[in-house]
């Protein structure tokens, strides 16, 4: 690919395709060819003639490049892989071909170590040296050395920087040089920004710093670093993400100090602007200036720093991790008697994770004791304090005393802020006590506050309780509008766990209704960035199942039981009700054992919230079904919450659940009305493959009865199971479906 096409070629495709008048020229700017060259002057040729028109071929997506990388190494890509070579290369077929050819020459597109390698860091190929090296050699040298000192400033760079760091070279010289690097079209000019260029290929800039010294290329970082920072003056603090980078990579010269700084500095105007990897990038690299050094004020703020961004980031099962910062800065800070600073760390919002968060409980207690009771301060530590003794299923009266503290604190004073808040942590607190129409009317009520203060945290989470709690009282349409304005706040905050949560209410949605690929889509964005998620994991595992994807369901539900596996509370409940579920739909009942490991802390009366607890029950249930226990059936039939005709489980309704018991318990008739109201409830809702399910067990139900009118019914509800799973592709069900139509002939 890297070879010039012949002219014979050309003349030969041109014979071969002039009845269509068509001729696509893949040109890439990197192979330019000189005027000169018989080739170019084949194409002006062609040109004149007008019989033929010159198509410019785009750079690859990376759709292409994951199926590019496939075909050649013969595994599949995986999407780290994928988006790093895509980034290096920008797309250009030509780096594309070289960067995978060295991949595959060097061994790292086996097999093994396509799966096995996280991160990936693509060396330049010597084909594409020596592409970019012609390139470079066309120019003068004194263009030369001012593309290697731009190189150094990054791939954008100005005329103003440039001019005092390149030696003996006035502006005007500078600007006829970079007319030279324009004219050769190894820079471009950026529009609508006068003086401004950058770098027409990442590859080009990559290829001149490779050529420096490590000593030459430190000291050039560290004169950047000195002659940027003068340059800017007192408006240095605007630039620290750029004088962080030229500091850092200065180090061994100019030493930390302004490292440190700069890196707080671009820290916290990433998390404003909420990119939180980026500042999770600038607080480790302080903080790692500050190793072995005795804490304070600015160790204090970075580890604050990072600690919102780690939040942000981390996986829920490594929140403490966050905890941990946060508590260093919060103690450094109440023993200097910084108490608004104090109280800027207490009022950090953790994600609702059992577990993670129980030394945060005490931060915000000591937090509390430092302010009046019934100030505005007070009122925001309290819904901190709430949501946080909710998710460590901690005392539920206590949670609901602080969160009404803070409703009356937001009324009093008049903070339509702090009222949002107050109503968003009781639509949570209302989750987890079980209270689901309680939680609908406070979510819904926080909604138009949250839209009127624009806050974009406050409009996702009141959105995705709202969305929640209506999926849970059987209003799927009402909950996809306010789950589909999840998504909007949620990428706007960039905040890993509320892409999470905005993802996951989409997927439920859209997989109650049967509309796979529509969820699959929202479970995948979700998955990427929060891998371990154990909502979108259970909800993906559920989904592939169904349509008999059980090798895809198999990895998901694998992931899931990992993900879950060392901790508490909900996030344990997923892995318990999951196993039955699978062993429900596939009919085999090989890794129920592995519930029986969770069973003995689910039993138990201090487990956890009511809500935790329903769940527990009926996970709890689904295994006495899929053991056919009748003892245990009728014990779980007792305890599972009683039936609501306008409420629904998220994953199967209580009264498909209740039937099933009752089936077990060898009560037919009492399954048969169960299931009916079932029957009611999926149809209102639009809950499709639920209602498929339900009749397929309500005819199971009816074949053993074998009452007058039973088996005709029967098989009226095959049939109608059998149309819906056919249609949505439901593989299980429906080879299940066509069992029982057969043992009813005969």
């Amino acid at each position: 690919m890297g070879r010039q096409p012949s002219l014979a070629l050309l003349q030969f495709v041109a014979r071969e395709l002039s009845g269509a008048r068509l001729l696509i020229i893949g040109t890439y700017r990197d192979m330019e060819l000189s005027r000169q060259h018989p080739l170019a002057e084949a194409l002006g040729e062609l040109n004149r003639e007008r019989l033929f028109q010159r198509v410019l071929l785009r750079g690859l997506t990376q759709e292409d490049v994951g199926r590019f990388i496939e075909m050649t190494s013969g595994h599949t890509a995986p999407r780290g892989l994928i988006e790093a070579v895509h980034t290096q290369t920008e797309g250009n077929p030509l780096f594309v071909t070289e960067v995978v050819r060295l991949l595959v020459q060097e061994g790292d597109l086996g097999g093994e170590q396509v799966r096995e390698t996280d991160s990936w860091t693509i060396r330049i190929p010597e084909g594409v040296r020596e592409v970019i090296g012609r390139r470079l050699n066309r120019l003068s040298q004194r263009c030369n050395e001012a593309l290697t000192v731009a190189s150094i400033v990054g791939r954008e760079f100005t005329s103003a920087q440039l001019t005092p760091l390149v030696e003996e070279v006035t502006e005007d010289r500078l600007l006829e040089i970079l007319k030279e690097a324009l004219a050769a079209r190894v820079i471009e000019e950026l529009p609508q920004s006068v003086g401004r260029y950058q770098f027409t290929h990442a590859l080009i800039q990559e290829t001149l710093t490779a050529e420096l010294s490590l000593t030459r290329r430190v000291r050039l970082h560290a004169s950047i670093a000195i002659k940027l920072e003068e340059m800017y003056g007192s408006d240095a603090n605007a630039h620290a993400a750029e004088l962080a980078h030229h500091f850092a990579q200065a180090e061994a010269v100019v030493g930390t100090e302004k490292l440190g700084h700069y890196s707080l500095l671009a820290g916290e105007r990433a998390s404003a602007a909420y990119a939180y990897e980026e500042a999770l990038t600038h607080f480790s690299r302080g903080l790692a200036t500050k190793k072995g050094q005795p804490m304070d004020l600015e160790t204090a703020h970075l580890l604050h720093g990072l600690g919102v961004a780690q939040v942000a980031t981390l996986p829920l099962p490594r929140v403490g991790e966050a905890v941990d910062s946060l508590s260093k800065a919060f103690h450094y800070f109440v023993d200097s008697g910084l108490v608004d600073l104090a109280m800027a760390v207490a009022e950090c919002p953790l994600p609702p994770v059992s577990g993670g968060s129980a030394s945060m409980v005490q931060l915000v207690e000591r937090a509390m004791e430092l302010v009046p009771s019934d100030s505005v301060a007070a009122g925001r530590l309290y819904a901190i304090y709430g949501e946080l003794m909710i998710s460590e299923d901690l005392s539920q009266v206590r949670a609901q005393e602080v969160l009404s503290q803070e409703l009356s604190i937001a009324q009093q004073v008049g903070d339509p802020g702090l009222e949002t808040r107050s109503l968003i942590s009781s639509a949570q607190a209302a989750l987890y006590g079980g209270r689901y129409r309680a939680m609908s009317e406070l979510s819904q009520r926080a909604v138009p506050l949250a839209d009127q203060i624009r806050d974009p945290r406050s409009v996702m989470l009141a959105n995705y309780w709202a969305s929640l709690s209506l999926i849970i009282l059987n209003d799927l349409g009402t909950a996809k509008k306010h789950a589909e304005a999840t998504l909007a706040p949620a990428e706007e905050l960039r905040h890993h766990s509320y892409i999470a949560r905005a993802d996951f209410a989409n997927d439920m949605i859209h997989r109650l209704k049967g509309e796979w690929e529509t969820a699959r889509k929202f479970s995948d964005h979700g998955l990427a960035t929060s891998p371990v998620d154990s909502r979108l994991l259970f909800s993906r595992v559920l989904l592939e199942y169904e349509v008999g994807a059980f090798s895809e369901g198999d990895g998901y539900l694998q992931r899931l039981i990992a993900a879950t596996e060392p901790r508490l509370g909900i996030e344990h409940t997923f892995s318990a009700m999951a196993i039955p579920l699978v062993a429900r739909i596939t009919g085999q009942n090989d890794r129920l054992g592995i519930v029986d490991a969770f069973v003995e802390w689910l039993s138990s009366p201090t487990s956890g919230s009511p809500f935790v607890k329903e769940l527990e029950s009926f996970s709890m249930a689904l295994l006495a079904i899929q053991r056919e226990d009748a003892i245990k059936a009728r014990e779980h039939y007792g305890v599972l919450p009683p039936s609501d005709a306008n409420i629904v489980s998220v994953f199967m309704t209580f009264d498909r659940a209740l039937g099933l018991l009752a089936q077990t318990m060898e009560e037919p008739s009492t399954a048969a009305a169960h299931f009916e109201d079932s029957l009611v409830l999926c149809r209102k809702g639009g809950y499709r493959p639920e209602l498929a399910w339900t009749c397929c067990d309500y005819a199971d139900t009816l074949r053993e009865r074998d009452a007058e009118g039973d088996r005709a019914k029967a098989i009226a509800l095959l049939d109608e199971s059998l149309a819906i799973s056919s249609e949505l592709g439901m593989r299980p069900l429906m080879e299940r479906v066509l069992s029982r139509r057969e043992i009813l002939k005969a």
